[in-house]
């Protein structure tokens, strides 16, 4: 099966300049039970045996994160990890300054002082579990990949859209049926690993954009 490729040209307004880069669609999708049937092929062990594996690394991994520990999962490296995220900007500590003074106003609160670390409290922030992919990964999955470009001849792009369309798929940008030409998809035969579109082999791009593509 062949990475099946739409090649989309939209205007970036944040560098003012248009781009054409490629997204994924189409995408397959393996169910777990299909994998824990596919990994306990050809080994001594079951699909239950391998189901009961995963659902135990699913319930006690957190767990294991949760006490601020990396997990590495493979021989070759994979591996999870504690994640934190949270910000506070000066305008949004005026605000909530603000929102402070106005439900006490016998408080002697300066709105306008200058934001310090310390604004930035334990519930601003947010845990989440990040992933680090072995690169042998990466170079296994870049020396099987092959490409196929595939066409919609009926969706214009929006050329409104400043982020890049391959990040999230098949809903990522918007479509519209009125901007002049401004954006195009591009499509026709098939190309493998080294095609000159993608450089390294490689794609941007991903999700799900099973909406009725036509197969170049």
């Amino acid at each position: 099966m062949a990475l099946n490729v739409q090649f989309i040209k939209y205007l970036n307004q944040m560098i003012n300049e248009e781009i054409v880069v490629p997204r994924l669609v189409n995408q397959q999708v393996l169910d777990f039970n299909a994998l824990c049937e596919y990994l306990a092929d050809g080994s001594t062990v079951t699909a239950a045996d391998v189901a009961a594996v995963m659902k135990q690394i699913e319930m006690r991994l957190p767990l294991i994160l949760g006490l601020n520990a990396k997990v590495v999962c493979s021989p070759e490296g994979l591996t999870f990890r504690p994640k934190v995220s949270g910000s506070i900007t000066q305008s949004q500590l005026k605000a909530r300054l603000e929102a402070k003074l106005a439900a006490d106003p016998t408080l002697d609160i300066d709105v306008n002082r200058a934001l310090t670390v310390s604004d930035l409290t334990i519930g601003d922030l947010t845990a989440s579990i990040a992933i680090e992919l072995p690169k042998k990964w990466d170079e296994r999955f870049k020396s099987k990949a092959e490409f196929k470009r595939v066409t919609k001849s009926n969706i214009t792009e929006s050329s409104e859209t400043a982020t890049d369309p391959t990040d999230g798929g098949g809903g990522s940008t918007t479509q519209t049926g009125g901007s002049g030409g401004d954006s195009t998809q591009t499509g026709g035969n098939t190309s493998s690993g080294g095609d000159s579109t993608s450089g390294d082999g490689s794609t941007s791009g991903g999700g799900d954009g099973d909406d009725g593509l036509d197969k170049g």
